[in-house]
């Protein structure tokens, strides 16, 4: 029984962890992510807690994403990318269209986490890997945000910083 439970769940993880292209020849694989590097938790005494310098330096700490070519493979990280602190396991999907390429991140939910998840922040960092990716540039979005163009052109790696 249990064989069978830890099959099932290992089926559920490929099949959440795909990137759907019009060809669907783009796929995402080795997904993990750290632990929190480091926490930020507003509440009503928020003003008391942070200091506005602490409050402009956590809205204004960028993402920052590595993407490395290897053939047809692209290894990537995104760097301290916020979530919150009560977060479910994490998977990566992207979609492929021409030159545009957008990678999200979604979080399988968890129940009965109560309210930290919205008063709390936490800075991660998310690695994975994209399968057979054509061409050599394109303009990356991450959740939907235009981060920029990346070329693979002059070098096989690549790192942007949002915003």
């Amino acid at each position: 029984m249990k064989k069978a439970t830890i099959v099932l769940a290992i089926m559920a993880m490929v099949l959440l962890t795909g990137c759907s292209t019009a060809e669907n020849a783009v796929s995402v694989g080795d997904v993990h992510n750290s632990e929190c590097s480091h926490t930020w938790t507003r509440s009503a005494d928020a003003d008391e807690e942070h200091s506005p310098e602490q409050l402009r330096r956590i809205d204004s700490q960028p993402l920052i994403v590595k993407l490395i070519r290897e053939g047809k493979n692209i290894s990537g990280e995104i760097r301290d990318y916020r979530i919150g602190c009560s977060h479910g396991d994490l998977y990566v999907d992207c979609q492929e269209d021409g030159k545009k390429l957008n990678i999200n991140v979604n979080e399988k939910k968890q129940h009965n986490m109560g309210d930290i998840g919205s008063t709390c922040l936490c800075f991660i960092n998310i690695y994975f890997t994209l399968y057979d990716v054509e061409g050599d540039a394109f303009q990356l979005s991450i959740d939907g945000k235009d981060i920029g163009d990346v070329s693979f052109k002059e070098n096989n790696v690549v790192e942007l910083t949002y915003p």
